[in-house]
């Protein structure tokens, strides 16, 4: 009786450590595999720039039936602008171990593609998101009937919901303005 349970289970247990090593191994080569070469990150990070630089907004409106803010048209014709990436923007007035810090990982192109990729809010309505964090938000600007000369900052936050809908700034003209500082 007890050379029958090693016996029997000896088997068993062998087995489902092969399959453990067997699934780990696999999800390595896998991950290996994946993993885009400096060719293919250069050719995508190209592709990104090419949109971002040529914005395509008459393309956009056209699709959403609104029209955006001119200032974020005139934020598009700034090219040192929506290149600049990997920072985080201070709520002014609020400095302290309570305010938080606004990210920006990158501006997104102005582009159908990206509109058919982002989020869309049903409540908002029509809009844009600008610009996300890289973790799973973004900063959006509503499209209205016709063109205003700015509009609100919004906050759409789908990685932790804690901020999502809060109004980062009452303009885009304020948004740009805030201090910025390094991506901690």
């Amino acid at each position: 009786m007890e050379k029958l349970l090693p016996f029997v289970f000896g088997p068993l247990v062998f087995a489902a450590l092969l399959l453990v090593i067997a699934t780990g191994i696999r999800r390595v080569i896998s991950r290996f595999r994946s993993r885009p070469t400096p060719e293919q990150r250069n050719a995508a990070y190209q592709a990104y720039l090419q949109r971002l630089l040529h914005p395509q907004a008459e393309v956009l409106e056209r699709e959403l039936g609104k029209l955006l803010p001119e200032r974020l048209l005139q934020l598009y014709e700034d090219r040192s602008a929506v290149q600049a990436a990997g920072f985080q923007l201070e709520s002014p007035g609020k400095k302290g171990w309570w305010s938080k810090p606004w990210q920006v990982y990158c501006f997104e192109p102005l582009d159908l593609e990206s509109l058919n990729a982002l989020p869309y809010e049903e409540k908002l309505g029509p809009g844009f998101c600008f610009a996300t964090t890289g973790r799973g938000s973004w900063y959006w600007i509503a499209a209205s009937d016709e063109r205003a000369k700015d509009s609100p900052v919004i906050y759409l936050d789908y990685d932790s919901g804690g901020s999502h809908g809060a109004t980062v700034a009452e303009s885009l003209e304020e948004f740009l303005k805030m201090p910025r500082l390094p991506l901690r």
